[in-house]
């Protein structure tokens, strides 16, 4: 069994239930450069705004399911005020040597209240730096995440029309478990993914 905390019921990790965030780390993706992990606070909310500011219509589209007035500002404020019991989000970011901090991408796990051992992802990734690998960053991040909360799935709603996400979300272990309209909703069980290596599986 793991020493991280894992309650049904309770949304937390080791680090929350010690009173704080998981810590900061560099991580070095395949274009070479280096980037920021870590979770989103209070005070995260004006590089969030900065980051929503950038978004293309398609990227409104895709994460919202169409247009959204006030976008920036409200998702900014949302992400930034999360109900830890409930919610968790990662952040992408630029590398201390950058000299501007500046978030590249965000990731957003909601735990479903009917099911308590399910939780809702939605992403996004600033328009400009999409086929980096930051948004598999953040979805492999986010999983690892979820397990180690004792989730048991996690799924998400995709639109039909956004074939680089499903595409993704296939690589990732997830599997359509159904379709309405425009949305298709997939679900990745976390006892086996493709996500975790095996010392990762026996520690469950």
């Amino acid at each position: 069994m793991s020493s991280s905390t894992k309650t049904a019921g309770s949304f937390t990790s080791q680090a929350d239930a010690e009173g704080g965030r998981q810590a900061a780390r560099v991580v070095t993706l395949r274009d070479r450069e280096h980037y920021v992990l870590r979770e989103l606070g209070p005070d995260d909310e004006p590089l969030l705004r900065e980051m929503f500011a950038r978004a293309s219509q398609e990227d409104i589209h895709f994460r919202c399911f169409g247009a959204m007035r006030g976008f920036a500002e409200d998702m900014a404020h949302r992400l930034a005020h999360l109900d830890p019991k409930q919610e968790f989000a990662l952040a992408v970011l630029t590398p201390p040597e950058a000299g501007r901090e500046e978030i590249l991408g965000v990731v957003h796990l909601e735990k479903n209240p009917e099911a308590e051992t399910t939780a809702e992802f939605d992403i996004m990734v600033r328009a400009d730096l999409k086929q980096h690998g930051l948004g598999y960053l953040l979805m492999t991040e986010v999983l690892r995440s979820a397990r180690r909360r004792g989730l048991e799935a996690v799924t998400g709603m995709i639109l039909r029309d956004n074939y680089v996400m499903l595409q993704m979300a296939h690589e990732l272990g997830f599997a359509t478990e159904s379709v309405e309209d425009d949305l298709v909703k997939v679900k990745a069980p976390l006892a086996r993914s493709p996500v975790f290596d095996d010392a990762e599986l026996d520690d469950a």
